[in-house]
């Protein structure tokens, strides 16, 4: 069992996408051949870096692992890490860091309500 990267280009977005898979070979007679168990996740080259994108991925990722037994699971886990960072503590002071410049620029405007703008559907 391992863990299969497609590589397609995005034409909109001018990156890579990188699709994961978990993949099973067997034999066929004479013949290997490969049998997709389970897809993983998506993630774009230009989001490795982004927290909120990373946390996005690893959600779905995790939660399609859970079919896997927790030997295989952890495995796959550490390929998956070797690959796709999980996002730091750094990731996440500068996300919300970034989050609270952005919120102070747009308290100056006039009619801002930052409430509102954490939950649009106040």
């Amino acid at each position: 069992m391992y863990i299969k990267i497609n590589k397609k280009f995005d034409k909109r977005r001018d990156c890579n996408n990188l699709q994961f898979s978990v993949i099973e070979s067997f034999r066929d007679g004479v013949k290997v051949k490969h049998r997709t168990l389970a897809y993983l996740a998506t993630i774009s080259e230009s989001s490795l870096n982004h927290m909120y994108r990373l946390e996005d991925f690893w959600k779905d990722a995790e939660r399609r692992l859970e079919v896997f037994a927790e030997a295989d699971r952890a495995k796959l886990v550490v390929r998956l890490e070797t690959i796709v960072p999980r996002p730091s503590e750094e990731m996440r002071e500068e996300a919300e860091r970034r989050y609270e410049e952005l919120t102070a620029k747009l308290s100056q405007l006039r009619g801002f309500d930052p409430l509102r703008s954490q939950n649009p559907f106040l």
